[in-house]
């Protein structure tokens, strides 16, 4: 057994065994061939890039693998298999995805993780998309750069030496402008705090507008309740001032009219009463002065009531009469002759009686 145990083939066959074993307990580790899987397919535009074995994914993390690939029609359909505890629910996409500018691509599924309706196994998924392969990409890209060449045509064979040409030539002689422009950049990235300055000052600011509306907010407060009566106070006013305008398209072409027919004689007439309003305001302050430049109506004013009792009251005046000095002799000779002790005086051809008792003192009157 010393013999046995000490030779070199049982220790390469111990090594073997041991490789093995750890092999296979990382693979049932890593892969878990025993987890329980759910078969599902998918109907695909093409399978470029996608081969059996391939991971089938959920967000970019690898749930499943693809487990076979078959013409169906002018589609392809892709059976694949994913984990029991990553089933497919609700409304399920499926397109390849690479992470790389290699073909071997994966399979993405997506469903809806929030619903509560577990996709049925027996339909195969018909919302795919496959993006562009690699062989497209490079004829589109073939096809840009024929195009960029003239498309075989000797004409225009010189076009994308024509284009740098012409743009050497836009660009030349303004090396000095873009180093410059290249610098004032560098000047303005090496202070950055400037900016960072403004944003400061902005923020205390902000912050000092902030602090004012809070210790103000009670008056602010007020003032915002009480605008609506405020408001509907100006939309009430608004309105009669909307009337009154309305009024005034009516009022406007009637003083229009009145304008153009009698506006001659309006102004003519102002100009006939210019002189007497001068006339009537020479030297005349108040009504007082009107009324003291008028004795009689004056005098009627203050006869008018009585002082003593307040009442109205018509007081009237007997007419003096002036005669010339011959006939003023005869008259007063005459009246004293009927009622003696009415004529006081004849001087200077004047004779003051009163008619009204001597004319009805003669008709009897008492």
């Amino acid at each position: 057994m010393k013999r046995v145990l000490g030779s070199q083939g049982f220790l390469t066959a111990v090594g073997v065994t041991m490789a093995v074993l750890v092999a296979l307990v990382a693979y049932l580790i890593a892969f878990d061939p025993l987890k329980k899987t759910q078969s599902y397919c998918a109907i695909m535009p093409d399978a470029v890039g996608l081969y059996p074995g391939n991971h089938v994914t959920m967000l970019g993390i690898p749930v499943g693998t693809v487990r076979a690939l078959r013409a169906e029609g002018p589609s392809v359909r892709v059976d694949f298999e994913v984990q029991a505890d990553h089933p497919l629910r609700g409304e399920v996409m499926a397109t390849t995805v690479s992470d790389t500018l290699l073909a071997d691509r994966d399979l993405e599924v997506l469903g809806d993780t929030k619903s509560r309706t577990d996709w049925p196994r027996s339909t195969c998924i018909t919302k795919t998309f496959t993006p562009k392969s690699i062989t497209e990409t490079l004829h589109a890209f073939t096809g840009l750069a024929d195009q960029l060449n003239g498309s075989g045509d000797p004409a225009e064979s010189t076009r994308v030496r024509d284009a740098v040409a012409a743009f050497a030539q836009a660009t030349d002689n303004t090396g000095q402008q873009l180093n410059q422009l290249i610098k004032d950049l560098g000047t303005a990235l090496r202070q950055p705090d400037a900016a960072i300055g403004h944003l400061g000052d902005l923020i205390d600011a902000f912050a000092s507008l902030t602090a004012s509306v809070s210790v103000n907010w009670s008056d602010i407060k007020h003032t915002l309740t009480d605008f609506a009566p405020g408001l509907t106070l100006v939309n009430e006013v608004w309105a009669s001032a909307v009337q009154l305008l309305n009024g005034l398209l009516v009022d406007f072409p009637m003083f229009n009219n009145i304008s153009h027919k009698y506006g001659h004689e309006i102004l003519d007439g102002l100009d006939e009463i210019i002189p007497y309003l001068k006339l009537l305001s020479a030297n005349i302050g108040t009504l007082k002065k009107i009324i003291d430049m008028i004795p009689s109506l004056a005098d009627a004013f203050r006869q008018a009531v009585d002082p003593d009792t307040g009442q109205v009251r018509i007081t009237y005046a007997a007419p003096k009469i002036a005669l010339p000095q011959v006939l003023a002799d005869q008259v007063c000779a005459a009246v004293d002759a009927a009622m003696p002790g009415q004529c006081h005086s004849a001087a200077g051809g004047l004779a003051s009686v009163n008619l009204v008792p001597l004319v009805l003192g003669l008709a009897g009157a008492r």
